[in-house]
């Protein structure tokens, strides 16, 4: 089964919640067939898009390349995790999210439900983008896309983030990450400055060269005039910064 959801629609949804769920009266989810959501956030006026991510339990896909702001698909076996796709447009500024309800919590075993996000962001325009992530397998790969600023909050799961490339615009990047493994990979011809806190895990900066206090650079930093600044804060697990 396959349904289209364009701009302005807004569908809802429920989903495990896993962290900060707060006191939530868990419903039962049928799991069912598989069915298949096609997203489609259309192009408008706007100069400038802010982006909301929501995903609270399964796997997410991201690539740039979109033809529209948003396109995608989005596959699920239980009713309960369609999800809600919102848009608005703010003067120049165009608001779009697709997220989960906060307020439901799926009382079965997680592993018989599918959730599957694959969706593609639009390279046009300048972005402001915010994933958050409970239970999740996530894979950003946000190479072309125009990032004017990128807040990433994940749960547990494994994560990679790719923001190689040939940056024309300086931004900030904020990562903070629970339990799993976390590769970050960015480009070595772009300045690139990490400040990196700890948590119960262990982190690698191959390439890369200290500044003390949990401070890394590239070799580009110094002389660069584009720079993307991280912000990381590890929880426990594996993380593994790259040069590309």
């Amino acid at each position: 089964m396959k349904k289209q959801l364009l701009l302005g629609c807004i569908v809802g949804f429920g989903l495990l919640t896993v962290v900060g769920c707060g006191s939530l009266n868990p419903i039962n989810a049928v799991v069912g067939d598989i069915e298949k959501d096609e997203i489609v956030v259309k192009k408008d006026q706007a100069t400038e898009l802010e982006m909301e991510l929501d995903l609270g339990a399964g796997e997410m896909h991201v690539t740039g390349g979109a033809n529209d702001w948003i396109t995608g698909e989005i596959e699920y076996n239980s009713s309960k995790l369609k999800p809600k796709v919102s848009y608005d447009l703010d003067g120049k500024t165009g608001k779009a999210s697709i997220k989960q309800k906060k307020n439901v919590n799926l009382n079965v075993e997680f592993g018989e439900h599918k959730n599957r996000w694959y969706l593609q962001l639009t390279d046009d325009i300048p972005m402001d983008l915010q994933v958050d992530v409970g239970a999740s397998d996530t894979k950003l790969d946000l190479r072309g896309i125009q990032l004017t600023e990128l807040n990433l909050d994940a749960g547990v799961g494994d994560i990679e983030v790719d923001l190689s490339g040939d940056w024309q615009e300086s931004f900030d990047a904020t990562i903070h990450t629970g339990i799993g493994e976390t590769t970050v990979i960015l480009p070595k011809d772009v300045g690139v400055k990490v400040v990196s806190e700890k948590g119960i895990g262990t982190a690698d900066f191959t390439g890369f060269i200290s500044q003390g206090d949990n401070v890394y650079v590239n070799e580009a930093y110094e002389t660069a005039d584009v720079v993307i600044m991280v912000e990381a804060e590890m929880g426990i697990g594996e993380a593994n910064f790259k040069l590309k």
